[in-house]
């Protein structure tokens, strides 16, 4: 990004802190009664699809190195829907294998962190390429081989699981076996290609042993409002708990504005987006609290959420305004583009500009999203047309950024302007110290 400084008053560091507000979008998404639905939500288009939260048991990562080796078990229909139970035995002691196992047994739960850590990946190791369920082979093939037994409860059956291997090259293959206590095992393969080739997952059915695509294509969702095993905090009584909340997809960053009225979020969301949450679970499900006085949900007004998903042109605020609880599923909220404003006009050679913060204090940060090179003058006018400063500019194809310095001016209303060939932008500021 080419950056030019003004020198019309003073040079000044640049401190971006936000731009004027845009409208808010009120939008919601249904979970349905009882909470047993999952939704794949796009911050630009809506809801992108809804898929019943108990049709899969566990769900086999298809992401590459890094995320390749997690296998989730399926928690969001409560946590006694799917139990994974680590029972201390390799894969030589399958025919030893009894429900006895599971008295000694250690309960493992998805990691809420990030998309790495399933249930079958929860088992402390020192070892960096242990993976809970298996070690990492290394190079040429890259492949992880499995080690350990699982019992799975599901749905009220149990099952005896192994996961045999991960192979990565040419593609990602899972191969598995589950057995039930009768004698009878089934070995079952999952390829990334070509049925799963723009998904995080495959999920799998233990009951029906068949293996289904429920989400949609991975560029075209931000976050998934669903249920899911936490051990934060204040979220229960457990060390594992279930609530209802928000993950982000892979790749898309989010940050909170927590405690803080959400228009004055808005003006100064660089101080909340210039720490990323590390973690999906960043939005999280804290936004709500149960009051035990009126049995009701109730929603901070003054936490929002700034997102910046698959799209990474917009960056997104999130305020929650309503939670209708397992009743509805019924989760209600607003949102608006923080940047960028778009430019309508087609013959305009700007996409988009961001000018921020305002109001004003020791400096405007401009920010235009063009379309082709221009030559184009920036004017700043008080309210009675007088020229204030006005200074000539080169826009170069793609991002350029400008700083004006303002502290110097006196307290009022101004008109921006900027004007080239194709460009035409007018912007109302104010300058308040």
């Amino acid at each position: 990004m080419k950056k030019i400084i003004f020198t019309l008053i003073s040079l000044v560091t640049l401190a971006i802190t936000a731009h004027a507000q845009s409208t808010w979008i009120m939008d919601s998404v249904s979970l349905g009664a009882g909470v047993n639905d999952d939704v794949f939500y796009s911050m630009g288009t809506g809801t992108v699809r809804v898929e019943n939260n108990k049709n899969w048991h566990l769900g086999f990562s298809l992401s590459p190195i890094g995320d390749s080796a997690a296998i989730w078990a399926n928690h969001g229909s409560g946590n006694a829907y799917t139990k994974v139970y680590n029972i201390h035995k390799d894969s030589a002691q399958w025919s030893t294998v009894t429900l006895g196992d599971t008295a000694l047994a250690t309960l493992c739960f998805n990691n809420d962190k990030g998309w790495y850590q399933g249930a079958f990946n929860n088992i402390q190791s020192m070892d960096p390429f242990n993976f809970g369920w298996g070690h990492y082979l290394g190079a040429p093939t890259h492949a992880i081989q499995g080690d350990s037994i699982f019992i799975v409860k599901a749905n009220g059956i149990f099952y005896k699981v192994f996961i045999a291997k991960l192979d990565a090259i040419p593609s990602i293959v899972w191969t598995f076996t589950v057995g039930d206590f009768a004698g009878n095992d089934a070995v079952y393969t999952i390829a990334k290609n070509p049925n799963y080739t723009n998904n995080l997952f495959a999920h799998f059915n233990l009951a029906t042993g068949a293996d289904t695509n429920r989400e949609p294509n991975i560029n075209t969702w931000d976050v998934i409002f669903n249920r899911y095993t936490t051990d934060a905090v204040g979220s229960g009584p457990a060390p594992n708990n279930n609530v209802i909340g928000v993950f982000a997809n892979k790749g898309v960053k989010t940050a909170r504005a927590q405690g803080v009225q959400v228009d004055s979020a808005f003006m100064n969301y660089p101080v909340y987006t210039a720490s990323w949450s590390p973690v999906i679970s960043g939005i999280g499900y804290d936004w709500k609290t149960f009051n035990q006085s009126t049995f009701s949900w109730t929603v901070a007004d003054s936490n929002s959420y700034f997102i910046r998903g698959k799209d990474t042109s917009v960056l997104w605020q999130l305020q929650f305004t309503a939670y209708g609880g397992s009743a509805n599923g019924n989760v209600v909220f607003k949102k608006r583009a923080v940047w960028p404003t778009a430019v309508n006009d087609i013959q305009s050679s700007i996409n988009s500009y961001s000018i921020f913060p305002i109001p004003s204090d020791q400096q405007l940060n401009i920010v235009l999203d063009a379309k082709e090179t221009a030559k184009a003058n920036i004017t700043l006018m008080d309210m009675f047309g007088k020229t204030i400063l006005r200074s000539a500019i080169n826009v170069n194809n793609g991002l350029n950024a400008y700083t004006l310095p303002t502290q110097s001016l006196p307290n009022g209303n101004y008109i921006l302007s900027i004007n080239g060939t194709s460009i035409r932008i007018n912007q109302s500021i104010q300058i308040v110290k």
